[in-house]
């Protein structure tokens, strides 16, 4: 399954390592969105025709998402989850592709709109 990644995990960035074993299939990719910084040294977004989300995609073998999910703060619905993964499409080089994203599950994540789209991955708390 492919994950867009925007955040932590992007390369460079200080979750990078989770992604282990993944294969990157696109450096630059493209969500529908807007982006939040956090205040918590990580990004959160949520789903918007009205802006842009500058990302990844890498493809991720079933055994890392145990540790993604993880990560994340993500059990699969729980109302304490941080976030919630979803499918979305992303668009690339002019492909659209069909991925998994870790999208907020809570407004209180929201602190301040990040209008470029894109998280600066040297970021820390």
């Amino acid at each position: 399954m492919l994950l867009f990644v925007y955040g932590t995990l992007k390369r460079g960035g200080k979750y990078h390592d989770y992604l282990g074993e993944a294969e990157l299939v696109a450096e630059h990719a493209v969500a529908k969105g807007e982006l939040y910084d956090t205040g918590l040294g990580y990004p959160a977004m949520t789903l918007s025709e009205q802006g842009e989300i500058h990302g990844e995609v890498y493809y991720i073998p079933k055994e890392l998402w145990p540790a993604i999910d993880y990560l994340e703060d993500y059990t699969g619905g729980a109302a304490t989850d941080l976030f919630n993964k979803v499918t979305i499409e992303v668009e690339t080089e002019g492909k659209v592709l069909q991925t998994a994203v870790y999208i907020a599950a809570s407004e209180n994540l929201l602190k301040r709109k990040l209008e470029t789209g894109n998280w600066d991955v040297a970021v820390t708390v």
